[in-house]
C-alpha cells in the first residue's frame, strides 16, 4: 500500500513537471508564488535575539526574507521572565507568529514524553500569562533519535528506539492539543527508507505537521515525496526546510546547502516544489537565522 502511495505521488510529480513545461499551469500566464504568499519559517537557536537591539535586527532580516513564522528556542528562565513576552509581542506586531523550538536526542528514550511535556508546560504557563497579547502559537520539536547509539546497533535495536520515539511524540502531541499549541516535529529525509511504518504513524498520530530537512538539492522532490504523501493523506502540514550553513560546517557538503547558491535559487526551488506537490499545506523555512542574516548582508 505504501509503495503504491509512493509511486502514485511520483507519477503526480512527473505530470506536474510536464504540465509546467507545456504551460498547463491553470488560469493566468504565471503560476502563483505560494512561498511569497505564505511567507517562510525561520529557525533561531540563540536567545541573544531577545535583546531589544538584536530583536530589531532580526525583524529587519525577517522582513527582507519574507519570514512570517519563527521557531525560537527559549530557556525556562526566559519563559518565566519579561524578555520572552517582549520579543513575542514585537514579532506579533510585525505579523510574525512564534513557535517555541525545543528538543534533545535523548528525549527519544522517554516513551512517556516526560521531559518534552515538562518543557511544553512552561510554554503553556507562559501563554496563560499572555492571553491577550504575545502568545506562543505552538512548538517545533527537534528530537534526533538517529544520533543515539541504538540507531547503529541493528534493526531490532533501532526499531525499539523508534517505537519509543513515536510513542513519545504521540503523547506530547496530545498534551499540546490540550493546551492549544500547534505541534510540529522536525525530521530527516531518510525515515521512509529506514522506518517507513514509524514515519507514517508519526505523521498520522504524532504531530500536526512535519518539518523535513532538505539536504539534497539534486532530488528535492524525491527525498520528501513519501512524507508529503502521508501529510496529504492525513491532512497535516509539511515544511520543507532549506539549509543555509556553509559547506564544511557539521559535515555539510555543497549539495546539502543553499549557502553558495543564494536566496534567489532557494526561492525558485520553493516555487518549483509548490508546483510539483500541489499541496496547500506545504510550507518552507530557512535553517537558520544566523546564516540567513549573513547571506543578506552580502547583497
Amino acid at each position: 500500500m505504501r509503495r503504491q502511495i509512493y509511486w502514485a505521488v511520483c507519477g503526480i510529480a512527473v505530470l506536474a513537471a510536464w504540465g509546467a513545461v507545456l504551460g498547463f499551469g491553470g488560469p493566468g500566464t504565471e503560476p502563483e508564488d505560494k512561498a511569497a504568499r505564505e511567507g517562510f519559517g525561520m529557525f533561531s537557536w540563540d536567545e541573544g535575539v531577545l535583546e531589544p537591539e538584536e530583536t530589531q535586527t532580526l525583524s529587519d532580516v525577517a522582513k527582507k526574507a519574507d519570514v512570517t513564522t519563527i521557531y525560537q528556542q527559549f530557556s525556562r528562565e526566559c519563559l518565566e521572565g519579561e524578555k520572552c513576552g517582549d520579543f513575542v509581542m514585537k514579532m506579533e506586531e510585525t505579523g510574525i507568529e512564534v513557535l517555541a523550538l525545543m528538543g534533545k536526542a535523548e528525549w527519544a528514550y522517554e516513551r512517556d514524553a516526560g521531559t518534552l511535556i515538562e518543557e511544553m508546560r512552561y510554554v503553556a504557563e507562559y501563554n496563560e500569562r499572555h492571553r491577550d497579547r504575545g502568545r506562543i502559537q505552538g512548538v517545533m520539536v527537534d528530537v534526533e533519535p538517529y544520533l543515539l547509539d541504538e540507531w547503529d546497533e541493528g534493526s531490532e535495536k533501532r526499531g525499539e528506539l523508534m517505537a519509543g520515539y513515536v510513542a513519545s511524540m504521540e503523547r506530547a502531541c496530545a498534551y499540546a492539543s490540550e493546551k492549544g499549541l500547534k505541534f510540529l516535529v522536525c525530521i530527516p529525509t531518510f525515515y521512509d527508507a529506514t522506518n517507513v511504518d514509524i514515519l507514517e504513524r508519526l505523521i498520522a498520530y504524532g504531530c500536526d505537521g512535519v518539518a523535513v530537512m532538505n539536504y539534497n538539492r539534486k532530488d528535492e522532490y524525491g527525498q520528501m515525496a513519501m512524507e508529503a504523501g502521508f501529510a496529504r493523506e492525513y491532512d497535516k502540514e509539511i515544511v520543507c526546510v532549506y539549509e543555509l550553513q556553509r559547506p564544511g560546517k557539521h559535515q555539510l557538503e555543497e549539495i546539502n546547502t543553499y549557502a553558495n547558491e543564494g536566496l534567489e535559487a532557494l526561492r525558485q526551488s520553493a516555487w518549483r516544489l509548490g508546483r510539483q506537490f500541489g499541496y496547500d499545506r506545504l510550507r518552507f523555512a530557512y535553517h537558520y537565522y544566523k546564516p540567513l542574516k549573513e547571506l543578506l548582508e552580502k547583497k
